[in-house]
């Protein structure tokens, strides 16, 4: 596993977790790290702001940390629906992850779960939440995703 990962992982347990604190402590310790972990402090600090509400400061935290070499865009827009999702935005949050799967090849496992938390939060969002699944990935992920997120709502 990278350190970019794992990272990442321990940053969204902590931010679906909703402790701001321990991600704030998280982003100071990893913006001062000598090696390049910028983004993933940049994204902790993100995370932290929109579970305390600011989702806006939140994206201009994210943005702030978003360099041509990472992440890739696909990533980044599944953290900036992260970060909408965070700060109860789930229809924002939808928006973010269709940028992040239209016309991809492949799609991030994470993607469909943070749909499906979009879908158990507002079950109404459904129908939307499967056309972005339906809109990036092989045929066999899309089925795959579209049920995941069709049994979020029941």
């Amino acid at each position: 596993m990278s350190v970019r990962r794992g990272y990442g992982d321990e940053i969204w347990r902590l931010a679906r977790e909703g402790d701001s604190a321990s991600l704030h402590k998280a982003a100071d310790l990893l913006l001062e790290d000598t090696t390049d972990l910028s983004y993933d402090g940049h994204r902790a600090r993100a995370f932290a702001l929109a579970v305390e509400g600011k989702g806006d400061d939140g994206l201009a935290q994210l943005n702030e940390g978003w360099t041509e070499e990472w992440p890739f865009p696909a990533m980044y827009a599944t953290d900036v629906g992260r970060v909408r999702y965070l700060a109860r935005e789930e229809d924002k949050a939808l928006s973010a992850l269709l940028l992040a799967v239209r016309g991809a090849q492949r799609v991030d496992s994470g993607v469909p779960e943070l749909a499906a938390e979009c879908v158990r939060r507002r079950p109404r969002l459904l129908w939307r939440a499967l056309r972005v699944m339906l809109a990036g990935g092989t045929t066999l992920q899309r089925l795959r995703h579209a049920g995941t997120v069709f049994r979020a709502r029941f």
